[in-house]
């Protein structure tokens, strides 16, 4: 304790700013070594002048233009987020949302899931939205993309249920694994060790001040979902979603007509790939590297493509599609700062009206 009282306040500041800094770095340095140990498994026995050939042999014009679908999903995403935000109170302007949302995947190809983070914290910082606001709203805006995902993956197995069975039995492992997941004792036993935790500190350490400010935190999310649950705006929001998934399904799909091997593969089997490809990017890896090429290529193998030319498509549409949103993430966040706001919002109020 004396050795510590002689050391400045500054000093334990930088040191647990160092710390912070070690501990981020290290994540992101595992995240990438996860995502790059993946392809180099996947890459490992591949003829890389065989594959350069396959891709060269590719019609760059659906490689490129469906590109656009990428930028539409994202920019309706952003407005999206804006109708959320602003039954709350707040009104930011949309070309702000939307640069903020193309910036969050360029950062998180920096750093995994980081970008999600910044997403909040730049519209916090450039228009005045509390933290506590954006982030609510980012949670939400999430959930809808999480339940999106899950009926794309109901919709495929409905529409080729033949080809589930085909992929579980071509990987057993991951039918095991999900089985010993729910079956396992030592899940139960940490859900009721958390249940029994939050339970206690909530119960007799109400007044420190960490947990006066998480229930602060958590009051505040329940009056701002019961907002957004009254909102008008409902059926816009569903729209929005549906179409933000449907942009992203054009482009894997319209990328099957740049390979001869895959153009004759039809939509639903777009609607497979699609399916699985967001599975991988659920990883948490940089931009899904390495996740999201597993699961392209073992999707087309069972669909009838060779790994060879499976590995090249997966190779080829990640690769330009990645380079493609660091760009339009790197112009979101040199445009942010220029954007021309008013910054008359007012904090939302309990008898505030429906929109």
């Amino acid at each position: 304790m004396l050795i510590l009282r002689a050391i400045p306040e500054k000093s334990i500041s930088k040191i647990r700013m160092n710390s912070k800094s070690v501990k981020d770095t290290l994540k992101t340095v595992f995240s990438l070594a996860l995502g790059v140990l993946i392809l180099w498994l996947l890459y490992r026995n591949t003829d890389f002048r065989q594959l350069w050939a396959t891709v060269k042999d590719a019609n760059i014009w659906f490689l490129l233009w469906p590109l656009v679908f990428i930028l539409l999903g994202n920019v309706i995403r952003g407005l999206r987020w804006g109708l959320l935000i602003n039954r709350l109170g707040y009104h930011p302007k949309p070309a702000s949302l939307v640069y903020a949302t193309l910036g969050n995947y360029a950062v998180n190809f920096l750093f995994p899931r980081a970008g999600d983070i910044w997403r909040c914290a730049a519209v916090t910082r450039y228009d005045k939205v509390p933290f506590s606001k954006t982030f609510e709203t980012y949670l939400i805006d999430k959930i809808l993309d999480i339940v999106a995902s899950v009926v794309v993956v109901a919709i495929s197995v409905v529409l080729y249920l033949e080809f589930f069975v085909s992929y579980f039995r071509e990987n057993p492992h991951y039918g095991d694994n999900i089985v010993g997941l729910f079956g396992s004792v030592w899940l139960y036993v940490a859900l009721a060790g958390f249940v029994i935790l939050a339970f206690v500190v909530f119960k007799f350490f109400r007044e420190a001040g960490i947990v006066k400010k998480i229930i602060k935190f958590l009051k505040e999310i329940k009056h701002d979902l019961k907002l957004v649950a009254t909102m008008r705006k409902k059926k816009r929001i569903i729209f929005y979603t549906i179409l933000v998934w449907l942009c992203f399904y054009l482009y894997i799909y319209m990328s099957f007509y740049a390979f001869g091997f895959t153009k004759g593969l039809g939509p639903v089997a777009g609607l497979i790939v699609f399916a699985m490809s967001n599975l991988g990017v659920a990883v948490p890896v940089q931009g899904g590297i390495g996740a999201w090429h597993f699961m392209v290529i073992s999707s087309l193998v069972i669909l009838g493509v060779t790994y060879e030319e499976a590995s090249a498509f997966a190779l080829a549409v990640f690769t330009i599609q990645m380079i493609w949103i660091v760009l339009n993430g790197v112009f979101g966040i040199l445009a942010l700062p220029y954007v021309k706001r008013d910054l008359s919002n007012i904090p939302p109020k309990e008898s505030e009206t429906n929109q």
